[in-house]
């Protein structure tokens, strides 16, 4: 071992350590590799024992002059080869040895045939599916995140962004299209062309009008879900290095969009019962340059499943109104309150086009429709022509039946049962996590929507903790996603939105279990 005492938390750094990479392009590229081929030599030789820490990538970048790039990639490789391992908030330490497992017959570690040990002779440990790394972007996390959660069946996906299929209104749908499909074939074999079927964009019009919205017909664009209306709203009001003010925690699907845009995300607080802080709005807009749009989801909000009180929606459309910017504000669950009465959309007091509105039929009535519209206010024109140049228009099957569905009068009773329904799981679900959870887990319990938003207590990390129930068959979403921090390690997002059934508490007081044995 090393002497204690060294600048570098006591390990002392042999070998090429002490060799300053040559600055050539060739050297650069590889220098990663080089380092991790040293780090690995030493832990070999044991000047690092199992479970003991590394240096920080700082510190290491440092002693070597080379940029924390380099040490970041460096690290990276090595955990891919399970030679380390990153633990959240602390750093990363050298890998412990996986336990090696006697074959059938064998006692203490013998080997069967007469031959050396198990022990003497190790296999390589199979590596676990998926290896988390807390050194990458939100978007490598999420695609690290989609192979776990797909790799194998699972029996409680609650994870997913929909309801139970049979909460949704699907008999009656299929029976317009077959009827629609019966009386006019022919629309299958036509391109779908302009804003959105006429007949859609009136009935939306009016079904807006009962919650506060005056919109006409000609305001309305139909898109290819919500995320086609948020990406062309933000396309049409930002350029590439701009800011965008978004909501903390946020929807993950934001986060990647921006990124994907060029865009600069700052995360500001989204309190319980409050919505997005704008006491630090007020403050970013102030001190930051570049923001030229705020995001926002003021009802029931995703995951916080809250709703941002009247007085706050007027204050913040006065605040992007003095600062020249736009709101987009995103209601796709604007229709899932867990009471009789829908909050009314910042939309609706918008008197200066000032608010991009964004709504959706994914969570409300078939999630297969992939059906969004928006509203585009002083930008709808140029919201057009981006929708024009990218996808040319939606589908107009779909558009057709759900303009039959909301003409025959069947929305809303179709949302009065979603809504009784979520109001009945809810308290249930969250009485469940009360009782199976580790003592401390905080439950936020939503106003509308379908999640629940927990907040472990620490240490519990919900990125291991999906691990572990992945291969129990359950899924969820762990908090991590939701920031580009990682000051929701601890949280998680689970979605209650089923038939509250004897199964479903087992396989919530599994979960808890669970979380109890994480470290």
């Amino acid at each position: 071992m090393v002497p204690a005492g060294h600048p570098l938390g006591g390990h002392s750094l042999p070998g090429v350590y002490a060799v300053q990479m040559a600055p050539s392009t060739s050297v650069l590229q590889h220098s990663y590799l080089q380092l991790a081929q040293q780090v690995r030599r030493d832990i070999t030789l044991k000047r690092y024992a199992p479970g003991e820490r590394l240096p920080s990538v700082r510190a290491l970048a440092a002693a070597q002059g080379v940029s924390v790039a380099t040490v970041v990639r460096c690290y990276r490789h090595l955990e891919a080869l399970g030679v380390v391992q990153a633990r959240h908030k602390s750093g990363m330490y050298v890998a412990e040895p996986a336990p090696v497992r006697a074959a059938p017959g064998a006692k203490d570690g013998a080997d069967p045939s007469g031959g050396p040990g198990l022990q003497a002779r190790a296999r390589p440990a199979v590596p676990p599916p998926v290896e988390f790394d807390r050194l990458v972007s939100l978007e490598h996390r999420m695609t690290q995140l989609y192979a776990l959660t797909t790799q194998q069946p699972l029996q409680w996906g609650l994870h997913l962004a929909n309801a139970a299929p049979a909460w949704y209104p699907t008999e009656a749908l299929a029976r317009i299209a077959q009827r629609l499909l019966r009386s006019q074939p022919e629309m299958l074999g036509t391109y779908p062309t302009g804003s959105g079927l006429p007949a859609l964009r009136t009935e939306l019009a009016g079904w807006m009008a009962t919650y506060g919205l005056d919109l006409q017909p000609d305001e309305l664009l139909v898109t290819n879900g919500s995320t086609e209306a948020l990406n062309v709203a933000l396309r049409a009001v930002t350029r590439p290095g701009d800011a965008v003010v978004v909501e903390s925690p946020v929807y993950f699907g934001l986060l990647q969009m921006l990124g994907n845009l060029g865009l600069r995300a700052i995360e500001l607080p989204c309190t319980p019962g409050e919505g997005m802080s704008l006491e630090a709005l007020e403050y970013a807009l102030e001190h930051q340059s570049g923001v030229r749009a705020v995001v926002a989801m003021p009802n029931f909000q995703n995951p916080l499943g809250h709703v941002m009180p009247d007085r706050n929606k007027r204050r913040l459309l006065r605040l992007v109104e003095q600062h020249d910017l736009a709101l987009i504000e995103d209601d796709v669950f604007g229709d899932l309150s867990h009471t009789p009465h829908r909050p009314q959309p910042v939309k609706a007091w918008d008197r200066h086009g000032r608010v991009i509105y964004c709504g959706s039929s994914s969570k409300s009535l078939a999630p297969a429709f992939r059906l969004g519209w928006t509203s585009g206010g002083r930008w709808h024109a140029r919201m057009e022509s981006l929708k024009l140049s990218t996808s040319l228009a939606a589908p107009w099957l779909e558009q057709a039946v759900m303009a039959e569905f909301m003409r025959s009068g069947g929305l809303q009773p179709h949302l009065r049962r979603l809504r009784e329904r979520l109001a009945q799981t809810t308290p249930r679900a969250a009485e469940a996590v009360r009782k199976h959870f580790p003592a401390g887990t905080r439950v936020h319990s939503p106003a509308g929507g379908w999640w629940l938003w927990l907040q472990l207590p620490e240490p519990v990390d919900s990125l291991a903790l999906l691990q572990r129930a992945v291969a129990q068959g359950m899924a969820f979403t762990p908090g991590a996603l939701f920031s580009t921090s990682a000051k929701y390690a601890s949280y998680l997002r689970l979605n209650i939105a089923r038939p509250w059934t004897r199964e479903l508490e087992q396989a919530v007081r599994q979960l808890g279990q669970l979380a109890a044995g994480v470290p």
